[in-house]
């Protein structure tokens, strides 16, 4: 196996262009010479020792994606990449930190674990989280004292680089647009709405487009869980038992919504007849369902990309001040309402 040394003696060129090619350091190099170093590193099978960098040079190259897994008694942890919502967004954050130079670490974190552990431990360089709320602020995610981008977190908004999706607006759409076809009986399926996050900014959209119709919340219509396939499928079963109750539903996201359908269809209601279905978030498998999903779509793969462009300005010294951002969502109408 070769060596820097090696490949900068074959190259003709100095150790630190080497190294600059090595790192994405294109600035100073030209393209002639990077198309050589290049050519020189796969004829050679040149593999850095990135063990031996990371001590050189106290960076590791290494992002942690870290999602909380701290709902109570939640019997699907185990089953969290059932919802492709999860392999979208991973997909885009290591593609992208890849084109950077930087390699992934992902982890979910439960309530006994502390992230600053991870970071000083692994030699982390800096961190995404995804989804956090107050009470996991407090404890699981204090003192990270890397660069640190929230995606989907409504808590610390002040002092915090975060990306969120209009989660509200997202809400409102769906109600109304329930409302809109002529549906007047509207529940919702979220998970928890105690704290601050995506569900209960979901919600508060949803009730906002029912008070501007001038329909009188029930409690009756708001149901609290897990969010997975398996609980949608249990709600759907209640609701078909109590078909009266309901004309349509906003699930706050697209793997609950068709566990929803799934348990409706199975004790014989139809979707839309007799229960219409908006589903969040406009994954694929909405396009794979019978029938296909109505849902809020938010673009996933650019919520990854724009993740790593924040903390890569972040890691470089670009930004120096918080910076906050939204991406905006759109009404996708199918078959399910």
């Amino acid at each position: 196996m070769s060596s820097i040394i090696e490949i900068a003696r074959l190259a003709k060129v100095s150790k630190m262009t080497v190294s600059n090619v090595i790192n994405k350091k294109y600035s100073k190099v030209s393209k002639e010479t990077i198309d050589k170093i290049e050519r020189i590193i796969a004829e050679t099978n040149y593999t850095p020792n990135l063990f031996a960098r990371s001590l050189k040079s106290n960076t590791s190259k290494i992002v942690l994606l870290a999602i909380p897994q701290t709902i109570e008694n939640d019997p699907y942890k185990n089953k969290a990449f059932n919802n492709p919502f999860y392999g979208e967004l991973i997909n885009s954050v290591e593609y992208n930190l890849r084109k950077h130079g930087y390699y992934l670490m992902f982890r979910f974190i439960n309530e006994n674990e502390i992230l600053s552990n991870l970071v000083i431990n692994w030699n982390i360089d800096g961190v995404i989280i995804l989804g956090a709320i107050e009470k996991e602020m407090d404890v699981m995610f204090k003192e990270v004292n890397v660069p640190t981008v929230y995606l989907d977190t409504y808590i610390d908004i002040a002092k915090n680089d975060m990306i969120i999706t209009d989660d509200e607006k997202g809400g409102f759409l769906a109600t109304d647009y329930l409302y809109q076809t002529g549906r007047r009986k509207i529940g919702i399926v979220v998970s928890s709405i105690k704290e601050v996050g995506v569900a209960s900014k979901r919600y508060d959209g949803y009730r906002q487009a029912l008070a501007s119709s001038h329909i009188d919340f029930q409690a009756s219509w708001l149901f609290e869980g897990f969010p997975s396939f398996e609980f949608g499928d249990q709600i759907g079963k209640y609701i078909s038992s109590h078909k009266d109750q309901y004309d349509a539903l906003f699930v706050y996201s697209d793997i609950l919504a068709l566990g929803v359908i799934k348990g409706l269809k199975t004790y014989g209601l139809r979707v839309p007849e007799d229960i219409a279905v908006v589903g969040f978030d406009g994954l694929y498998i909405g396009e794979l369902s019978e029938p296909k999903l109505t849902t809020i779509k938010q673009d996933i793969t650019v919520k990854g990309e724009m993740s790593v462009n924040l903390l890569m300005r972040k890691l470089s010294g670009e930004s120096t001040t918080v910076e906050q951002l939204k991406l905006p969502v759109e009404l996708l109408i199918k078959e399910s309402t």
